[in-house]
């Protein structure tokens, strides 16, 4: 009979440059809480994975196995072993932010398929990675391109931003505002994004770039705003000074400037621009370490393919919140469940008890999940009938990460003080990392960004080597 059997997790952390030094990060004193481990007060530390993917995997701590392989062989069937390892489709990460991350964005699974077979060093994963952030202090990031007239409108304010685009192609894009297309249109879209590539490739002049960055910040300081809030002034005062000569010192003239307060989150899928910019945030992930980046970094850049894969949506912030829904019969347990399979996250609040005898269940799922105790202490008792005595009850507390097994009836009790934890499930079957594909790098094969539209031609197609947009021509018939 199959084994239900909680596992504490010996999790893994990331220590990216860009992530909170020693005990100022939230990382570090989760990870601390709950493994046996010495914080370096010089070190970032960035990102703590609960997850399976190869880049940080998790392994039980009674015995090192790794969780890939326990699932395996405790979940699937004889008959289904096909692969040593069977992987989950999310990861959940806490992430503590002290640097603007990279302006970046990541492939569907289709395009990471592409970009693999081309590019096996940069881009090694062949699944896609939509990615949901749920804000543990206030957290600040850039997403997704601005609605068309607040574009325009920065544009027309810094004409900076309109000579980086291109003066004509610039023009065009707000002449189709102007006129009234809609920002939906396949026109509109093809032209922000001449626009937005003519932007990024103004990296390769330096010298003229750095001119427009000084006449930009200039204008700030004299008091020119166009569509931009003072905290998003402060956002790109603070990008010049990470990430002085940089094209992504731009980027809030374009992209939506988002502020989560505690207990906020957002959601967006893959072809979506952003940048992570300050803060400590739960993230979901698509079980995928695949990173397109353009600006903002000092890691590998990749302006073609960012520029390819993404989708040009513009429109407001709000499209990317996820609202919670109290679960029917767990009033202290919130749903962030936003279009995507790959991922579903529960906030569980649960207030001390003076009774040890109360118990307060967490649903049970038909499927595998991790929980990491963020705040709290108490005692998690297995219910199911199948449950092992090894496992019957633990303790747990904040740093304390379990691998709940599908069909675990568990719940709290003496609960000492509150309780905060976070949950992540998925029904999906995860990705095979088998397949991965370790051949040495290719060069990049050209493509062409094709923009479906409606009207006489069939498709409106923008490369690398398009240096206007004609607006008679493309409005002709569409939309």
């Amino acid at each position: 009979m199959q084994k239900v059997n909680m596992e504490r997790l010996q999790c893994h952390v990331q220590n990216y440059a860009w992530g909170k030094k020693g005990m100022d990060s939230e990382v570090a004193m989760i990870y601390a809480a709950g493994h046996d481990v010495c914080i370096d007060g010089d070190k970032p530390y960035a990102e703590l994975w609960m997850g399976t993917h190869p880049d940080g995997p998790a392994r039980l701590k009674r015995n090192d196995i790794k969780l890939s392989s326990y699932i395996t062989e405790t979940e699937t069937s004889i008959y289904e072993r096909s692969v040593e390892e069977t992987h989950l489709p999310f990861i959940m990460k806490i992430m503590s932010i002290s640097r603007t991350l990279s302006l970046q964005a990541h492939p569907t699974r289709e395009q990471a398929a592409r970009l693999n077979d081309r590019d096996p060093l940069h881009y090694p994963d062949r699944n896609h990675k939509p990615e949901l952030a749920y804000a543990l202090t206030r957290f600040e990031l850039l997403c997704g391109f601005r609605p068309a007239v607040e574009i325009s409108t920065n544009i027309s304010a810094f004409s900076e931003l309109g000579e980086l685009m291109g003066k004509d192609t610039s023009k065009a894009f707000q002449i189709l505002v102007e006129a009234g297309v809609s920002e939906e249109c396949a026109t509109t879209k093809a032209a922000l994004a001449v626009c937005f590539k003519k932007l990024m490739h103004a990296r390769e002049d330096k010298q003229h770039l750095n001119s427009l960055i000084d006449s930009f910040l200039h204008k700030l300081d004299l008091g020119e705003r166009g569509c931009l809030s003072e905290e998003t002034v402060k956002v790109i005062r603070k990008i010049a000074a990470d990430f002085p000569g940089d094209v992504g010192i731009f980027s809030p003239l374009f992209i939506n400037h988002m502020i989560l307060e505690p207990g906020e989150c957002c959601y967006y899928a893959a072809e979506e621009i952003h940048a992570y910019l300050s803060g400590e945030c739960v993230e979901c992930v698509g079980c995928s370490n695949n990173t397109i980046r353009a600006a903002c970094t000092p890691k590998y850049i990749d302006v073609d393919a960012l520029c390819e894969v993404l989708n040009y949506r513009m429109g407001h912030s709000s499209h990317y919140l996820v609202p919670p829904v109290t679960l029917n019969g767990f009033t202290y347990v919130n749903e962030y469940a936003p279009d995507c399979k790959d991922f579903i996250l529960h906030e569980i609040k649960i207030a001390s008890t003076s009774e040890n005898s109360s118990r307060i269940p967490i649903p049970s799922l038909s499927c595998g999940s991790i929980m990491v105790i963020v705040k709290g202490e108490a005692e998690l008792e297995n219910l199911s009938e199948r449950g092992y005595r090894r496992d019957k009850h633990i303790r747990i507390a904040r740093g304390d990460i379990i691998y709940i097994p599908p069909g675990a009836q568990l719940c709290f009790y003496g609960c000492q003080r509150d309780i905060l934890a976070y949950r992540t499930f998925s029904y999906e079957r995860g990705p095979d990392h088998s397949l991965l594909n370790i051949a040495n790098s290719m060069q990049p094969v050209a493509s062409k960004l094709k923009v479906q539209k409606k009207g006489r031609a069939k498709y409106l197609i923008v490369d690398e080597d398009a240096e206007i947009f004609d607006v008679e021509t493309e409005m002709d018939g569409i939309c």
